[in-house]
């Protein structure tokens, strides 16, 4: 076991206390983690934050390393990652819902190096990624967790219209295969050698999606998305709010002034031949 309060230089800090609350910044902390993992871990957010446009953050807030549960963590070998600070930009796992470009690039690139990842649709874990090691890095057609994030993938990145279940069905299978020509990928997906291909592809759009998707028509569908996943209660109220600013005349001509000029064919060619 190795005491770290950093990686990579990056400082850790823990946020969930009740003067440090969850989403906050938190204080450092130090941790105790083994060494192996030390290095698995570190690798990979190299390559998350080599790729990712925001570039080397501020600080990460994790949720803990060495835990007294059972699993992975008692052995110091599972990563709980609550949220990623950059001087201007803030991502909280809790979040996912409007920051999903952003999310799903580096859920990628964290699957490329860790073959547990439990994400905001996994029971239990909307506000934080788990990642640990004690399985191999493939493609398991029977694992919820992997099926729930190509089904994320297919419909948050590649505008797939496709149920996100953590099934492995018939119309996920078709999905892919679709995606999977258009990026230039042999199948099986089970195949190792195509998973990761397709990882790090869908790594690289993503990230470019989130720098090219910040117009007042893509944040508003956000919002939408927002309400949506809010309570029965709260939802219609807020929707009929909402509704009545775009309702209103000038409101409307305002937002037909914008156009989503975002042309994923593009982007993703300039992925593929980079």
């Amino acid at each position: 076991m190795k005491k770290i309060d950093h990686i990579n230089g990056i400082p850790l800090h823990y946020a969930r206390l009740t003067n440090h609350p969850y989403g906050t910044r938190g204080e450092q902390r130090e941790f105790l983690i083994e060494e192996s993992f030390l290095r698995i871990l570190e690798n990979a957010l190299q390559e998350i934050f080599e790729h990712c446009p925001l570039g080397i953050p501020e600080l990460i807030t994790t949720a803990g390393i060495f835990v007294n549960k059972p699993g992975q963590h008692k052995h110091g070998k599972a990563f709980d990652l609550d949220a990623i600070f950059w001087q201007e930009e803030t991502l909280v796992t809790l979040n996912f819902i409007h920051q999903k470009e952003l999310y799903l690039g580096i859920e990628s690139f964290l699957r490329k190096h860790f073959g547990i990842v439990l994400n905001y649709y996994y029971p239990n874990h909307k506000d934080h990624w788990h990642v640990d090691t004690s399985v191999p890095v493939d493609f398991n057609q029977t694992s919820k967790s992997e099926t729930l994030y190509v089904q994320l993938a297919l419909k948050y990145i590649y505008n797939e219209e496709i149920l996100i279940d953590g099934l492995w069905g018939r119309q996920t299978s078709g999905a892919v295969k679709e995606v999977f020509g258009r990026l230039g990928i042999s199948t099986p997906i089970t195949t190792k050698a195509n998973y990761l291909q397709f990882l790090d592809i869908t790594g690289k759009v993503a990230f470019k999606l989130y720098e090219e998707k910040t117009s007042p028509i893509h944040l508003l569908s956000n919002l939408t998305d927002v309400i949506e996943a809010l309570p029965q209660e709260n939802r219609i109220s807020v929707r009929e709010a909402l509704n009545s600013f775009l309702d209103h005349e000038e409101t409307s001509t305002w937002l037909h002034d914008f156009e989503e000029e975002t042309n994923l064919d593009q982007i993703i060619g300039s992925v593929i031949t980079s």
